[in-house]
C-alpha cells in the first residue's frame, strides 16, 4: 500500500479542521560527544519512509489536504563528520510528499497552518515539547492523541509489509542453521550468540529485531535471559529466541535445540508438549479469534500434556511451568502496537509461542512461530524452519 496510502486513511479517521504533528525522534546523548543509535518512531516511519532524526511530518485537514515534511539542511561540512542526510529531493521521493522545508522554517510555519484548525493530533507517546512555543499562542486548540488511529491501521498489514516481515524471517533462518553449525564445537553461550548475531547481519540487513536469547541449560527457563556467558554443558538444550529485522519490520522466531544433537528421553518428552500446543494453536487462528481464545486453549493443551506425561500431578500446577502469553503481534515493533482484545483479522500477523520451563530439570522448552491470518485461515511465516524431533537431529548429523 506504501506511506502515501497509509496518510490517506489516517486521515480519514481525522475530523476536518485538524492538523497531524508526528516526530521521527532525536538523537539521544550517549557520552560527552556520542550518541546513541538512532531509533525511528515506528509511526513516524509508517507513514513516511524516512528514517533520519530530527524530521517532523505536518498534514493539514482543512479545505484541502496539505502534507509537508520538515528535514535537517544538508550540509557539507557536518556530512564529513557524521555521515550523508537526506536532500530534499530524496526525501520527497522516499516519502511522496512534495513539501519538504527546513526544519528551521517549523514554528513560524505551524503558526500559519494553527490559524485554520480546532483539533491537534500528536502521538502522545512521544515527546512533544517542541510544539510547546506554538501552543502557547493557540491557546483554543483542542489537543487529541493520534496513537490509537495508528494502532489500528498498523494491525493490518499490507503486502509490501508482509514481504518484508518474509524477508526478516529468510534471515533469521540463516542465522539458525549458523547456530547448528556452531554448536558442534562451541564451549560457551557467547560464541553462539555471536554467530547468530555475524551471520543476520551479514545479510542484508543492520538490525536485529531485539537482543538475541541464546540460552543453554537452566538459563533457557528464564524467558528474557539477558546474558550469555555460561560455558556450554553439552547434555543440555539451547533456547534461542532471536530475530532479524528487514526495512525496520520484525521477525521473532524461537527453537530449541539439543546441544548434543539428540534429545534425550525427558528433553523429548517435554519437547513434544510444547510442539503439540504450537501447531494447536496455528490451526486455530482464523478471523475473530482472539488472543485470549488462543491463550485459553494453548492452557488447556499444555495441563492435558503435562499431566498425561505425568509431569504435574494436578492442574493448577502448570501456572509453574508455563507463565506468559502465548501471542503478540508483529511488524514494525517485535511486540507490535495492537489492541490486544481485538479480534483477529485478515492481515494481521502474529506469534505463537507456546513453552515449559522446568528449572528443576534444567529444561526450558519455547517453539515460536510467525502467523500471517488470512481470509480463510492462516499461513505460518516461518514454516521453513524446521521445528520436528527427527527434522532437527537431522540437522545435526548432516546439511541444512
Amino acid at each position: 500500500m506504501g506511506a502515501k496510502n497509509r496518510r490517506t486513511n489516517l486521515l480519514k479517521s481525522l475530523p476536518e479542521k485538524s492538523i497531524l504533528i508526528l516526530t521521527a525522534g532525536k538523537e539521544i546523548n550517549q557520552s560527552e560527544d556520542a550518541t546513541f543509535p538512532f531509533c525511528v518512531n515506528r509511526n513516524f516511519f509508517y507513514l513516511t519512509n524516512i528514517s533520519q532524526a530530527n524530521s517532523i511530518l505536518v498534514i493539514s485537514k482543512t479545505d484541502r489536504v496539505k502534507e509537508y515534511l520538515f528535514i535537517d539542511d544538508y550540509d557539507e561540512k557536518k556530512e564529513k563528520w557524521y555521515g550523508k542526510k537526506l536532500t530534499h529531493e530524496e526525501a520527497k521521493q522516499l516519502s511522496e510528499i512534495n513539501e519538504i522545508h527546513s526544519l528551521t522554517n517549523l514554528n513560524n510555519e505551524l503558526r500559519e497552518i494553527l490559524k485554520s484548525v480546532s483539533n491537534v493530533y500528536l502521538d502522545f507517546k512521544m515527546d512533544n515539547t517542541y510544539f510547546n512555543d506554538v501552543k502557547k499562542s493557540f491557546p483554543n486548540l483542542k489537543i487529541n492523541n493520534v496513537y490509537p488511529n495508528i494502532v489500528n491501521l498498523r494491525m493490518i498489514k499490507d503486502e509490501s509489509e508482509i514481504n518484508d516481515i518474509k524477508e526478516a524471517i529468510k534471515i533469521t533462518h540463516l542465522g539458525l542453521k549458523r547456530v547448528i553449525q556452531e554448536l558442534k564445537t562451541a564451549s560457551n553461550e557467547m560464541e553462539v550468540y555471536n554467530a547468530f548475531n555475524h551471520e543476520i547481519l551479514n545479510h542484508g540487513t543492520h538490525e536485529i529485531a531485539f537482543p538475541s536469547i541464546i540460552a543453554t541449560g537452566v538459563h533457557t527457563c528464564c524467558l528474557h535471559y539477558p546474558t550469555p556467558t555460561d560455558q556450554i554443558d553439552r547434555s543440555s538444550l539451547i533456547l534461542c529466541d532471536v530475530g532479524a529485522a528487514y526495512n525496520h519490520y520484525s521477525s521473532d522466531v524461537t527453537r530449541t535445540y539439543p546441544i548434543s544433537g539428540k534429545f534425550n528421553d525427558l528433553q523429548k518428552k517435554i519437547y513434544s508438549i510444547v510442539l503439540l500446543a504450537n501447531k494447536t494453536i496455528i490451526d486455530a487462528i482464523r478471523p475473530n479469534v482472539t488472543l485470549t481464545d488462543l491463550q485459553e486453549l494453548t492452557k488447556k493443551t499444555l495441563i492435558k500434556g503435562c499431566l498425561d506425561n505425568g509431569l504435574v500431578k494436578e492442574a493448577s500446577e502448570l501456572e509453574k511451568y508455563y507463565f506468559h502469553n502465548v501471542s503478540h503481534h508483529l511488524g514494525l515493533d517485535t511486540h507490535d502496537a495492537s489492541v490486544k482484545e481485538k479480534p483477529l483479522a485478515p492481515g494481521m500477523v502474529i506469534t505463537v509461542e507456546p513453552g515449559l520451563y522446568f528449572k528443576e530439570h534444567k529444561i526450558g522448552v519455547r517453539i515460536e512461530d510467525d502467523v500471517l491470518v488470512t481470509k480463510d485461515g492462516h499461513e505460518v511465516l516461518s514454516k521453513e524452519i524446521v521445528k520436528e524431533i527427527d527434522d532437527i537431529e537431522k540437522l545435526f548429523i548432516g546439511g541444512n
